[in-house]
């Protein structure tokens, strides 16, 4: 018997990779020891009864036959055992996943109630001290009411109080002017009233031109007002109008990204790794489905992509570039004349202060420029955009084009499946790119652009305004001077001797006028300055002057008079004496 097991290899111990290796092995055996020892059996049993050793021939095949099935059958519940652990597997994936989804959705769910109680909150609040404030309002309108009454009663007092002071004070001038006029008329100062006049026509004449200085440089900046709110009612609202297709874009790359790298995932996690994984019943209706999915992502993503890349394929950036090109000749013409005018209020006496905003107008054009330039690159795609869009819509055009000519009953074979995965890769870094661009929007030139404009416009308006208070300010110090001197002059004539006093007054006076009628002038050089009766401004605050030189010369001429009559008066005292 030792010597028959040794023949058929089943005395020695053997080592098995596996417990189910070493199960089959076991089985094998076992049969090999059947089928010897029937043969012995049957070889011995023949010789001396046929019939018998048929039988037992019958019963060796029969029990070689059913050990022979027996290693089939367990490979094949092993195959069952390793599909389905990989079956589970994919299931709990999903419900891995499925959790995570529903967490997120719990998330945010949360996020959304929190935030509808803190505005529930928020607007009980609110109507709580809306009530509260009308009902203080009620008792506050009545009490308000009165203080109106009390307010106007005696602002009406004060109305009055102050008519009768101007009327009062305008009175005793006139009489205080008359009686002046009259008194060096009798002195023999007859160029007194005629210089009054000329003073009063002076000061009225420059009070003319400052107001048409003024009124100019309103008109011109109310213009140029006009214009740059035109100007930026246009290019905020095309500018938004292409940050919110740029936000919208966006959204929608990111969503392909997301489900492109969800896509790359399942092939990569439900890659099969041996015959079993794809040509089990079970696990293949798994592969079939994500065939199927995987069409459906392709024709969501070629959507998307055709949706982003309008923009570019379509004849609606013509309008955009017709839009810019007029909002670019409306910057124009609102720079052009903030230039003239600048350039103009240059030439007066206060230029140092409009250089600076010269170089901030220049700025702002170049800034200007800059954002337009901005948006024509964002709404042609020549900076990179369309080329990068058009090219991912041409690729998944394709690849759905090709994947939807295949056959849906057949997995993906393993060649196809590492192609894919290589374009989802490229497709994802091209998003990625993509969107990176996409997020470098013009929200930032159109917050500072119109702030800009908006400061340099307060700007020179308060420097014209200051121009303008300076100018009154410097014609009404002179007109107060200007009758100082006369009274001055009405006072010390025929009794003072003028000496260099007089002179000096003289002099500073004749300065300060020659000083501050250059000044007018040069600051209306290029504005026409005709009074309302159509004479020439200009010509009607240099008549002061000489007036004033004539009245000096008068005041001289009295004091010789009055010493010729003082001297034989003073002879006869002393006859007398």
């Amino acid at each position: 018997m030792i010597a028959l097991l040794n023949d058929i290899g089943c005395s020695t111990d053997n080592t098995y990779p596996t417990d189910m290796h070493a199960f089959l092995a076991t089985i094998q055996e076992e049969q090999k020891i059947y089928d010897t020892v029937f043969a012995e059996l049957i070889r011995q049993v023949t010789i001396n009864m046929l019939e018998r050793g048929e039988v037992l021939a019958e019963i060796r095949r029969r029990y070689g036959h059913m050990f022979t099935k027996i290693p089939l059958h367990v490979k094949h519940l092993h195959t069952e055992l390793v599909a389905q652990r990989k079956l589970n597997r994919r299931l709990s994936e999903e419900l891995v996943r499925s959790k995570e989804a529903v967490s997120d959705l719990w998330s945010e769910l949360d996020v959304v109630r929190k935030h509808d109680i803190e505005v529930t909150k928020q607007a009980q609040d609110a109507q709580e001290k809306l009530i509260a404030v009308l009902t203080q309002s009620d008792n506050t309108d009545e009490i308000l009411e009165e203080y109106h009454k009390l307010y106007k009663m005696q602002r009406e007092r004060l109305e009055e109080g102050v008519r009768k002071s101007e009327q009062e004070k305008k009175m005793w001038i006139d009489a205080a002017q008359n009686l002046a006029l009259r008194i060096g008329h009798e002195h023999g100062m007859v160029d007194l009233s005629q210089l009054q006049k000329t003073e009063n026509s002076r000061l009225r004449s420059s009070n003319h031109m400052i107001v048409i200085i003024s009124n100019t440089n309103d008109q011109e900046m109310t213009a140029i007002e006009s214009k740059i709110e035109e100007w930026r009612v246009k290019i905020l609202t095309l500018s938004q109008t292409v940050i919110e297709e740029d936000h919208r874009n966006i959204d929608t790359l990111t969503k392909i990204q997301r489900s492109m790298k969800l896509v790359l995932k399942n092939l990569t996690v439900n890659e099969p790794k041996d015959v079993i994984e794809s040509e089990h019943p079970m696990l293949k209706q798994f592969h079939l489905f994500d065939v199927r999915s995987l069409s459906e992502h392709l024709m969501k993503w070629v959507e998307h992509i055709t949706s982003v890349a309008v923009r570019f394929t379509s004849d609606s950036d013509l309008a955009v570039h017709e839009e810019i090109t007029t909002i670019r000749k409306i910057a124009e013409s609102w720079l052009e004349a903030g230039l003239k005018l600048l350039h103009r209020n240059e030439k007066n006496t206060n230029s140092k202060d409009y250089v600076p905003l010269t170089d901030v107008l220049s700025k702002i054009g170049l800034e200007i420029e800059e954002w337009l330039t901005k948006l024509e690159l964002r709404i042609s795609g020549e900076e990179g955009i369309a080329s990068l869009v058009i090219g991912l819509q041409n690729q998944l055009e394709d690849r759905y084009t090709a994947f939807s000519a295949r056959d849906f009953e057949k997995p993906l074979p393993t060649p196809e499946r590492t192609q894919l995965k290589e374009a989802l890769v490229h497709w994802t870094e091209q998003i990625a790119s993509l969107t990176e661009t996409l997020t470098n929007t013009c929200e930032k030139e159109q917050q500072k652009v119109p702030l800009h404009v908006e400061n340099w416009v307060s700007r020179i308006i308060d420097q014209m305004n200051t121009d303008t208070d300076v100018r009154n300010e410097e014609n009404h110090k002179l007109h107060t001077i200007m009758i100082s001197w006369m009274v001055h002059l009405l006072v010390k004539s025929g009794k003072e001797k003028p000496n260099e006093t007089w002179d000096h007054e003289f002099l500073q006076l004749t300065q300060e006028i020659m000083s501050f009628n250059m000044n007018l002038l040069r600051d209306s050089s290029d504005i026409e300055m005709i009074s309302d009766d159509d004479k020439e401004l200009r010509s009607e605050i240099q008549l002061t002057k000489r007036l004033l030189a004539m009245e000096r010369k008068n005041a001289l001429r009295i004091y010789q008079q009055n010493r010729e009559l003082a001297l034989p008066r003073s002879s006869i005292k002393t006859a007398q004496a």
